[in-house]
């Protein structure tokens, strides 16, 4: 690959992807045609007609569209086909291995059964296998719908009706408002289980977040987790635990959380020893992919092939992938 131009060299390099939302992948197209398959009134969420790219004014615009477009995947096969979708792109894009938060709570308030649920991740998982990409979940508790008293998302996660791999639970939604540390239980519970502690935190509040994020929850990962740098020690702590940033820059800059994708801080996170990698959050309502993120990294960031090449690896690491895939994308990666 070292004949290949920059734009060439990024679409080719094996990747990994931590911080996808599943149901966040629809496109404009997607939800148009299933709010029509169920006739959905769509009049609190937009006036006259569903848009053909989306915009928000603020994170709360943001979840009233996304919530929309999440309530529509209720008919058969309407998860399948959204997972074999994004599949497809991630493979298309060299994607190995990719972690995709989940919300059951949500499908499940809106009549889907447990064994439908898990019917439909199980088949969607097994056809992004079957066009090269490795698929863990992450089942996420949104934090600004389940409140701290209701245990729906980890009651079924210590039930039997679940998913093929599962591998860590998740706390989502509105930070502004619904803190982390009322779900501690909840957190305590799914580590009993195995999982990975992996909280969104730092995204629409500040330090405080994430630090309850790992004094409450016990995160081993943060989704985004930029904000940790209004305080220095917090960032030094994070950096010296080796606890992980998921870093999504379309995000935050559509949703207000940067004004400028030039100042954004996820040089100032790598530059303080933070391990970090570039993710999409929710691809289809940001117009985005993970190669689009790659190339932010490149034209201004400034990342390097060579760091590219680490945070794939440092990304791989801090995955949650078989022992398999994790030595066959390191190969991949290692050869470059």
């Amino acid at each position: 690959m070292t004949d290949t131009s920059d734009s060439e060299w990024l679409h080719l390099l094996p990747k990994v992807e931590l911080h996808c939302h599943l149901e966040g992948s629809m496109s404009p197209s997607t939800v148009k045609a299933l709010a029509a398959e169920h006739q959905a009134d769509f009049s609190r969420v937009w006036d006259g007609v569903i848009p053909d790219a989306f915009s928000f004014e603020d994170f709360p615009d943001f979840g009233r569209q996304y919530l929309f477009g999440l309530r529509l995947l209720r008919s058969n096969g309407a998860l399948v086909t959204a997972i074999d979708d994004l599949a497809e792109t991630l493979a298309s894009q060299h994607v190995r291995h990719a972690e995709l938060t989940t919300t059951a709570y949500s499908h499940f308030h809106g009549g889907m059964s447990r064994e439908h649920y898990r019917e439909e991740l199980n088949e969607g998982r097994r056809l992004a296998a079957s066009r090269g990409v490795s698929i863990g979940w992450v089942v996420d508790i949104p934090r600004d719908l389940e409140m701290p008293d209701s245990t729906d998302t980890i009651d079924f996660l210590e039930g039997s009706i679940l998913p093929d791999g599962i591998v860590g639970i998740g706390l989502g939604g509105y930070e502004v408002g619904f803190p982390a540390a009322p779900y501690a239980e909840h957190f305590r519970r799914g580590r009993a289980l195995g999982l990975a502690s992996l909280p969104h935190a730092g995204e629409t509040e500040g330090a405080d977040s994430v630090r309850q994020a790992i004094d409450d929850l016990g995160a081993v990962r943060i989704g985004h987790g930029i904000r940790a740098l209004e305080d220095p020690q917090l960032v030094q702590r994070i950096a010296d635990a080796g606890i992980f940033c998921e870093v999504c820059p379309t995000s935050n800059l559509l949703l207000g959380v940067v004004d400028d994708l030039a100042d954004h801080p996820f040089q100032a996170l790598r530059n303080a020893g933070v391990k970090v990698c570039l993710n999409t959050d929710d691809p289809g309502w940001f117009d985005t992919d993970l190669f689009t993120e790659l190339e932010i990294g490149s034209n201004i960031f400034g990342l390097s092939r060579a760091d590219h090449i680490q945070l794939q690896l440092d990304a791989l690491t801090a995955s949650f992938a078989s022992d398999d895939v994790k030595a066959a994308v390191r190969t991949e990666l290692t050869a470059l």
